[in-house]
């Protein structure tokens, strides 16, 4: 289950695809406006699929990706074309006209057992790249199937030596659609494995769809006997199109429903389409019952594939709609293709 990831090689193999490449852009008036929301520059990842060693133009999956300052809620978000997005600090912006690319960090292999599967002779195994963005220092865990994990970077660096991800602990939880009212037989059930990055000490949640999402480990105990999460409440959210002015009965709804990982102390929202997003419990309690989430803002993204350099009329485009869970006070930023992105409200 370890993988070397950091050999010059790799590294060279890296270079030569010329991985993270700054996208070039002409006019910032390409990109659309939002109230609140500021576009800052494009990235683009390399992302091995498991077990591939090097670094390969042709079979890499690759992913374009755009980082905007979202001023209402002062975040900088980081969304991916395939609508994946994650959230990163907004306060170290740089600011100059070149980008850098993204500092690559190192590669894991990530094992995911199918729902009620104890062994691991059929699990699924996800390739994930782990870099730095030096022009807002954040830190970026990439999937091979384009999920997006973003956090502080602080003082981390590179490790000389990568180590291997080391498991902590599997859960199977289940997810109610939009317009399932009650649990049961027929209720989707998504599998997820969670394990420890030795090299940035994160803890990183990975379904069975290869989403991912990732959360401070460095106050987490270490865990030696593995508790059931506990369901704490769920909810419903809709997501307008990029076209989509007001809210209306046909406009996409998706199910949320929200556990505690008693195993690590954080919360888990997870959506109905397998997407992820982890946050600590804090000093909160598990609600008396579901409160519906209160709409604060909605947004629209134009984000570029890997090898689009610049806007135009094909420009991919996202919906997106921040909610309040009022439950917890936390808020919940989803995007129309189901991605989900949490963080602590003020």
């Amino acid at each position: 289950m370890k993988r070397v990831t950091c050999s010059l090689l790799a590294l060279a193999a890296l270079l030569l695809v010329g991985l993270g490449g700054q996208h070039l852009i002409s006019l910032l008036s390409a990109q659309e406006a939002n109230k609140g929301l500021v576009w800052k520059y494009g990235l683009s990842f390399h992302v091995r699929k498991a077990g591939q060693t090097n670094f390969d133009e042709k079979d890499t999956p690759k992913f374009g990706t755009e980082i905007f300052h979202d001023k209402d809620i002062d975040k900088a978000v980081y969304i991916a074309e395939t609508g994946a997005l994650g959230l990163g600090a907004a306060d170290k912006f740089k600011a100059k006209d070149e980008v850098d690319r993204p500092r690559f960090f190192h590669g894991l292999d990530l094992p995911v057992r199918p729902v009620n599967e104890k062994g691991w002779d059929k699990a699924l195994k996800f390739g994930a790249e782990v870099f730095k963005d030096t022009n807002a220092d954040n830190l970026i865990y990439v999937s091979e199937k384009g999920a997006l994990g973003v956090l502080p970077a602080g003082s981390l660096s590179a490790a000389d030596k990568p180590k291997g991800p080391q498991r902590s602990h599997g859960l199977d939880v289940k997810v109610r659609k939009a317009g399932e009212k009650e649990f049961s037989d027929k209720t989707k059930k998504i599998s997820l494995e969670v394990y420890r990055d030795e090299n940035t000490k994160q803890l990183v949640y990975i379904t069975d769809a290869g989403t991912l999402a990732v959360v401070d480990a460095r106050e987490a105990p270490e865990v030696t006997e593995i508790k059931n999460p506990i369901w704490w409440h769920g909810f419903e959210v809709k997501v307008r199109k990029p076209d989509e002015k007001d809210f209306t009965k046909d406009t996409q709804a998706y199910g949320v429903e929200v556990f505690r990982d008693e195993n690590t102390n954080n919360l888990l929202y997870i959506t109905e389409t397998g997407a992820i997003s982890v946050v600590p419990v804090g000093g909160q309690t598990k609600p008396s019952s579901s409160k519906e989430p209160k709409w604060q803002f909605g947004r629209t993204f134009r984000v570029r594939a890997a090898d689009e350099k610049d806007f135009n009329d094909k420009t991919k485009r996202h919906g997106a709609e921040i909610w309040k869970d009022e439950n917890t006070s936390n808020l919940v930023y989803l995007t129309d293709s189901g991605w989900i992105c949490v963080f602590q409200g003020k």
